[in-house]
């Protein structure tokens, strides 16, 4: 019989005291997501090698713990932190933040990304290179990991590449008779054991393309034809499509991954960005269809915002997008942090309010102009529905006619933004992700309680984007957002609900609704503590993991080994 406190001695045994947190307010922003998500671990775990997380996990499974696995904490689903404080055994999160690397491999074209790499971060690896990476920050703006995305199929904001996918990883799973495995699928070969595999990888002393199993697929290199058949009654992309499920690729969290392959792109010589508005809905959905089947070349992003999400990422998020404007995204993760720190602080100080922080930033965001481009801002006064698309510079003269001549029978506008402009509509886009809790952080809301969240994926001949409630359930909520990668054809819909209202009950009834209309969810989100798993997700587990039969997020059960966000 094994005991906490001798699982505790074996961690520290492994990466040290320093990084081995037990006190509750050390662990406390990892035991709560960024959106959703809080619970109670026994420890949280910050390896500094990938040597070490192997050891982690043995030490966790010796103990027979649960093994939560954490890249940026972004709390989309709820997937990446503890759900409550009734699991059945101990919780222990293994944060892989500190676990960074970028190998840059095959003369460029490709790179082995570790576990606590960002997007942005390989975006800056590789922009000296003239080579771009398959994804780019998008509705998430604090760090997003690579390995994260892959984990979850997540979609992004390029059109062109379709959602994270890769069939070459290394990862780590558990047989049915308890045994932790090494699985070396980069294609690669690293040596024979977990620990030569690990010492050879780290150390980049390995040969490329000699393996019988070097080639495969490390992209969705089919989606962007896929996404111009307009007539299918069908999504693009969606977590649950079994043409993306392979290994680590859409697992969830239910491996552990140390390393993924994947491949980069030869870099745009530049791009230029059309802001476009209007009242009626179904004006874009014409938009779409027509530039899908029209243009040359797929652009680059199409990105959706409604005026309500707008307005509220002006008066509630725009610290967000300021402290990317002036610092970069790479700042947000240690930013985010060093706020969590002062939360835990403020709550020690009985006499100020529990959500002080907030109000501290939200008096800043009320007495500061919203350094957001006029034309901008008068495109926000003017229409409802605001759309950006950038494109390359090629492509910009093709655009520009197509525009001319669509608008030319439609209503609404559009401009060609200038630099500040383009750099403004996407900072207020990526801004949307947090709009909603820094909303419901500003009045004291718990976000667990009050915020309904939906990412859906909408059929590709859809006449219709927005998801316009019935009545009874607009009726619940006090307010909405709206935002989302247009041209894929996938929404993001926050609801913040009126108080009283049963959440549960509002997110079932609101799901009907989304299998009437045929959308499938979640997109690119993944399954979590807010959404079941697919069947497609449970048989892909189940070759993974024989042992994890569970549907992750219903109940605790002693079957959950591992979960990622």
């Amino acid at each position: 019989m094994t005991s906490p406190q001798e699982m505790l001695r074996q961690l520290s045994d492994v990466v040290g005291e320093k990084q081995l947190l037990t006190h509750s307010d050390d662990k406390a922003w990892y035991t709560k997501g960024f959106r959703v998500g809080r619970g109670e671990a026994l420890a949280v775990v910050l390896p500094q090698t990938l040597p070490q997380l192997w050891q982690i996990l043995q030490v966790c499974v010796a103990h027979n713990a649960i093994i939560l696995m954490q890249a940026s904490n972004t709390g989309v689903t709820g997937g990446s932190t503890p759900d409550g404080n009734d699991y059945d055994r101990e919780v222990v999160i293994a944060s892989t933040r500190q676990l960074k690397g970028v190998q840059v491999i095959d003369e460029a074209r490709q790179v082995i990304a570790f576990p606590g790499t960002t997007l942005t971060e390989l975006e800056q690896t590789l922009q000296p290179l003239g080579r771009e990476p398959h994804s780019v920050i998008g509705s998430s703006c604090i760090g997003a990991s690579v390995v994260g995305g892959i984990c979850n199929n997540s979609g992004g904001s390029l059109i062109r590449r379709g959602p994270a996918f890769t069939e070459k990883s290394l990862f780590a799973r558990i047989h049915d008779d308890g045994r932790l495995e090494m699985v070396n699928h980069l294609g690669i070969d690293l040596g024979d054991t977990p620990e030569a595999m690990l010492d050879n990888l780290t150390r980049q002393q390995y040969q490329t393309g000699e393996q019988p199993d070097w080639q495969g697929k490390i992209w969705a290199e089919d989606y962007a034809e896929r996404l111009r058949d307009v007539t299918a009654d069908s999504p693009s992309r969606f977590n649950g499509d079994i043409r993306y499920l392979h290994d680590s690729s859409g697992s969830a969290g239910k491996v552990v991954v140390f390393a993924v392959r994947l491949p980069t792109f030869e870099a745009s010589a530049g791009s230029d960005t059309f802001y476009i508005g209007t009242n009626d809905e179904a004006v874009l959905v014409a938009l779409r269809r027509y530039l899908l089947t029209q243009m040359s070349e797929l652009p680059v992003q199409a990105e959706y915002i409604h005026r309500h999400a707008f307005d509220l990422t002006v008066r509630y998020a725009k610290h967000m997008y300021l402290a990317i404007r002036k610092l970069g995204p790479q700042a947000l993760p240690r930013l985010m942090a060093n706020k969590a720190k002062w939360d835990v602080r403020v709550s020690h100080l009985k006499f100020l309010p529990r959500n002080f922080v907030d109000r501290v930033l939200q008096f800043f965001n009320q007495i500061t102009p919203r350094f957001v481009a006029p034309r901008i801002m008068d495109y926000r006064s003017e229409y409802e529905h605001h759309l950006m698309i950038k494109v390359e510079s090629a492509q910009t003269a093709e655009l520009q006619t197509l525009l001319e001549t669509f608008f030319a029978s439609h209503s609404g506008g559009f401009f060609h933004c200038d630099a500040r402009e383009a750099a403004d509509a996407f900072l207020v886009r990526f801004g949307v992700g947090g709009c909603t809790i820094s909303y419901c952080d500003a009045l004291g809301y718990n976000p667990n309680e009050r915020l309904v969240a939906f990412d859906v994926a909408l059929r590709r001949n859809d006449d219709a984007w927005r998801l316009t409630l019935p009545d009874h359930l607009a009726e619940q909520v006090q307010v909405d957002s709206c935002c989302g990668h247009f041209f894929c054809y996938v929404n993001h819909q926050d609801y913040v609900l009126k108080a009283g209202v049963d959440a549960k009950a509002f997110k079932e009834a609101v799901k009907v609704y989304l299998e009437q209309r045929g959308a499938k969810y979640p997109a690119e989100h993944n399954v979590g503590h807010l959404y079941h798993a697919s069947c497609e997700h449970v048989e892909h587990w189940k070759q993974l993991d024989p042992t994890n039969t569970c549907n992750p997020g219903i109940g605790k059960t002693s079957k959950k080994k591992f979960w990622a966000e």
